[in-house]
């Protein structure tokens, strides 16, 4: 039975949308087990210092991740593995293979013996409370995890190469899995600990799920060697400033949890599980859209098509709008049914519910611009240029830190933090500090994917011509979906503190579907072009079963800046 399930696993997936198809599909199920871990912590430790602890423990070995990871880009070893012969690819990446291993050492001793200093710094709130030991036990075991992921990252480029997109997407939900092990096996027998070697697992089994495929294609069959240090340096020069932009944002996030570390207790673990919640729609929307679009933007500028290049770019940032607008609308409306029914167990209390559902409200304003920042930053490194993501990525990491940190002052005004807690229905709960963190990387980000478009459209003309018409058509649809959920939960009545699971599951379930019929509807009115296509496409699959032939793509989709969550 094993044998058959690494068999699946390891198949070939040839052709874009059934490439893109696997994505998706693997990044739901992801996301799935990702909320379901979420849930496991909530249950055991509600919004409290324990999960504090854990998530300010990812921040350094996140950070070494994203900047080693980087360097080892599946962006950057596709290409050099495609236009070599077999007996060539397996000496570049056995040279990659050492090249990190002695890279990945040096910076996790390094960052090891470093962990009290940078911690405390960031930290001084838990070092007051003697937390200090436990954070930095569980920082120093998580420094495992960006050393095994970055090997996971150097085979997943031997993956994709292979056409074998199951095996890859398959990676993220053993990652999620190896976590809740953590929290259901590892956390009973050692305490705080066992989460972090829960993460640990995760990282095992996200790289150890490809090295059966992996030696089957002939790689690793000796022990490896540094063949070609050439080839290495240049991989890492290219490298560079892309490792240096993705930084920006485990910089933003390291800024926002030692503000947040300031604050009451559990207020790092609202922000995250907030930020979790969002990021599910932006894994399978905006991610999945971004990912599958590179490959052909690229093959579009080599080839000289820069009309064709800017389309395939507005094309895919039309899907984004039209599935993201209506999405947050939804969320905004129905923030606090999401929150209780994925959230709401064991520790997890009404105050941690209210506060969750208020940052996820806040979070979700910029998730239509966060899907098209990621489409927009491939469009630039499709178009080789690196410069500008890095630039913009470093804005928006200086202007969420310094907003947030001014908002924090503001909302100590006494006029102020009342208004904002009736508006947002918090109004009387401790702890509503956080909501100015959730403001900070909202505006931030908006403001940030604002200035990126522009930049875009000033070098590739025509692009926010492309997409005016489907953003108008997009902003019908989510305020009708918008307004028929609220009317729903209106004539359904409020929730309570002695509503069940049940009824705050079908009082949701209820007005989302209503929302979604609303925002159909709307979109069918307006003749929207993506709702048209996207009706055709269900009903071909639904009832005439045929697909349609397609040439082989290869997807390309980076560990290191997907949006796996922790």
């Amino acid at each position: 039975m094993i044998t058959a399930g690494l068999k699946f696993l390891s198949s070939e997936v040839r052709g874009l949308q059934s490439a893109v198809y696997v994505l998706a599909t693997f990044a739901f199920l992801s996301s799935l087990l990702a909320l379901l871990r979420d849930r496991l912590l909530a249950a055991s430790f509600g919004a409290g210092a324990e999960l504090d602890l854990y998530y300010a423990a990812f921040r350094i070995p996140d950070f070494l991740f994203v900047a080693l990871g980087a360097l080892v880009s599946v962006y950057m070893l596709i290409p050099e593995l495609a236009r070599r012969e077999e007996a060539s690819q397996k000496s570049y990446i056995d040279t990659v293979v050492v090249g990190f291993s002695l890279l990945a050492a040096l910076s996790g001793i390094v960052a090891a013996l470093l962990a009290p200093k940078i911690l405390s710094a960031l930290f001084p709130k838990f070092v007051e409370a003697g937390l200090l030991p436990t954070l930095t036990t569980l920082t120093r075991i998580m420094l495992l995890q960006p050393v095994l992921l970055g090997f996971s990252n150097i085979f997943a480029a031997i993956t994709q190469t292979h056409y074998r997109y199951i095996l890859y997407a398959a990676s993220p939900v053993f990652y999620n899995l190896g976590i809740i092990l953590g929290v259901i096996v590892f956390y009973p027998v050692w305490g705080l600990p066992g989460l972090a070697w829960g993460v640990v697992l995760g990282a095992v089994l996200h790289a150890g799920i490809q090295i059966p495929a992996i030696i089957k294609d002939g790689f690793f069959r000796r022990f490896p060697r540094l063949a070609e240090p050439r080839a290495l340096v240049r991989t890492i020069s290219l490298s560079v400033p892309r490792a240096l932009a993705l930084s920006m944002n485990q910089i933003t996030f390291i800024g926002l949890t030692a503000l947040a570390g300031t604050l009451s207790a559990g207020s790092i673990a609202v922000f995250m599980f907030a930020y979790n919640l969002q990021a599910v729609p932006l894994a399978i929307i905006g991610a999945s859209y971004s990912v599958a679009a590179f490959p052909t933007l690229a093959q579009s500028l080599s080839n000289g098509l820069r009309h064709e290049f800017i389309s395939h770019v507005a094309t895919a940032a039309r899907h984004v709008l039209f599935w993201s607008l209506p999405a947050t609308a939804l969320i905004i409306v129905l923030r606090a049914h999401i929150v209780r029914v994925i959230l709401g167990s064991g520790a997890f209390d009404w105050t941690d519910t209210r506060l969750t559902a208020a940052a996820f409200a806040i979070i979700s304003l910029s998730l239509v611009c966060q899907g098209i920042l990621l489409l927009l930053v491939r469009g630039y490194y499709a178009a080789g240029r690196t410069f500008i993501p890095l630039l913009v990525s470093s804005a928006i990491a200086l202007g969420t830190i310094s907003l947030g940190y001014a908002l924090l002052a503001v909302f100590e005004n006494p006029a102020v933090l009342p208004f904002l807690q009736v508006l947002l229905r918090v109004e009387n709960t401790p702890g509503s500090h956080i909501l100015a963190l959730a403001f900070a990387y909202a505006f931030a980000t908006i403001v940030g994917t604002g200035l990126l478009a522009a930049l875009f459209e000033r070098k590739f003309s025509g692009f926010l011509g492309a997409i005016k018409r489907t953003t108008a058509q997009s902003m019908v649809a989510a305020f009708s979906a918008g307004l028929a959920a609220y009317m729903t939960l209106y004539f359904l009545g409020p929730l309570s503190l002695s509503s069940t699971l049940l009824s705050v599951f079908i009082r949701g379930f209820s007005a989302g579907i209503i929302g979604i019929a609303a925002a159909a509807i709307a979109y069918s009115l307006l003749k929207n072009p993506e709702y048209i296509q996207t009706a055709g496409a269900l009903r071909a699959k639904l009832w005439k079963g045929a697909v349609k032939s397609e040439s082989g793509v290869t997807l390309v989709a980076s560990a290191e800046e997907s949006t796996e969550l922790k």
